[in-house]
């Protein structure tokens, strides 16, 4: 039980680290990717951004570059002017070596150095070893008009969305028998990121009190001896139609503040 316990753990943990490595496809117009020599772990994701003219993403074996392995990554063609509306994104499941080329052979893409590499070894089939077997490898060929070991997509426009919570605190404990009590603003943000956000002008005012905020939790104005009104709640917002979920959210996180 204690043997599986470790590796639940120890597999959450690894997927909360993982993270997105952009890479870009012809970028400047260069027969390249940038970058050519990538390191990724297990779970993290390798997002291909696809530049002018025509490029794709292809998996082929290290002995035979610039032509398609059975069954590997392939991103079809992107074509474009400028920079693809689409981003194709390949999640590493483990850490053997993924050798890759642009399939274009207008140009000759793929024997002209437009390679790369997913966890190639530093010594024996290295990445310049690959590059220069590319070099002399015969017309580039695709597999065919299917996305195949990644997902090809629109890239969400993730967003930074922080609202600024101000509240009134009155505290008030007893000692030595005689009662004290202490007022003074309490001024935090709340942050969050979504991949599309309602705009505020556009949304009514949250009802409801706002909640009571502890001494030390955000930043604090010198203590009164007089209430300051500051207003009420915050103003709601609304997340692709789920503005209440948010709403919902917030008030049991701050809620639960209050019973620290």
């Amino acid at each position: 039980m204690y043997f599986s316990t470790a590796l639940a753990a120890a597999a959450s943990i690894a997927l909360a680290q993982a993270i997105t490595i952009p890479v870009s496809v012809g970028y400047g117009g260069l027969l390249k990717f940038s970058p050519s020599a990538i390191t990724a772990n297990v779970g993290d994701h390798v997002e291909f951004t696809f530049f002018a003219k025509n490029h794709s993403v292809t998996q082929s074996s290290f002995a035979d570059p610039c032509h398609p392995l059975a069954g590997g990554i392939f991103s079809t063609f992107q074509p474009t002017t400028n920079i693809s509306s689409k981003v194709f994104t390949v999640t590493i499941a483990n850490t053997d070596p993924i050798w890759l080329y642009c399939g274009q052979t207008e140009g000759d893409h793929c024997q002209s150095g437009m390679v790369a590499a997913i966890n190639a070894p530093a010594t024996g089939n290295t990445l310049a070893a690959y590059i220069a077997a590319a070099a002399t490898a015969s017309t580039s060929t695709s597999p065919g008009n299917t996305v195949v070991g990644g997902v090809l997509e629109f890239p969400p426009k993730e967003l930074s969305v922080t609202q600024t919570v101000t509240q009134t605190i009155t505290a008030s404990w007893t000692q030595n028998g005689t009662d004290y009590a202490s007022t003074y603003v309490s001024t935090y943000p709340v942050t969050y990121y979504t991949d599309a956000v309602i705009p505020i002008s556009t949304i009514s005012p949250g009802g409801g009190s706002a909640p009571t905020v502890l001494p030390g939790v955000g930043s604090s104005s010198s203590p009164s001896s007089t209430a300051s009104t500051k207003g009420n709640a915050a103003t709601a917002v609304g997340v692709n139609g789920y503005g209440a979920m948010f709403g919902a959210v917030g008030a049991v996180l701050l809620g639960a503040l209050a019973l620290l």
